[in-house]
């Protein structure tokens, strides 16, 4: 019963160990492909959104902490910005620069 335990642990670990370097391999080949898009003049590069969002109100308010998320699927980023003592998300079309949600 115990090696068994063992085993099965053994494995879990290993399974949750390589997880990691596979999402980081997605990440990576979505930022390649964002760097490729950006050249080709298909999106807007990041650090203008960031700077065209900020300029906006209310999130010209408020502090942005960085650490964009990308959905490569959808084209769109995931800003966060620190309102008071509030984290709020925007999310922006990559492609057109527009606003497209935001939580809360």
């Amino acid at each position: 019963m115990f090696r068994i335990l063992t085993i099965a642990l053994a494995s879990a670990s290993l399974l949750a160990a390589g997880t990691p370097a596979v999402a980081r391999g997605d990440r990576d080949r979505d930022q390649d492909n964002l760097r490729d898009a950006a050249a080709q003049g298909q999106v807007i590069p990041l650090n203008r959104l960031i700077a065209d969002v900020k300029s906006r109100p209310p999130y010209s308010g408020m502090t942005y902490l960085g650490g964009p998320q990308f959905d490569a699927g959808r084209m769109i980023y995931a800003l966060k910005f620190m309102d008071g003592s509030q984290v709020v998300i925007v999310y922006v079309d990559a492609r057109s620069g527009r606003i497209v949600g935001r939580k809360p």
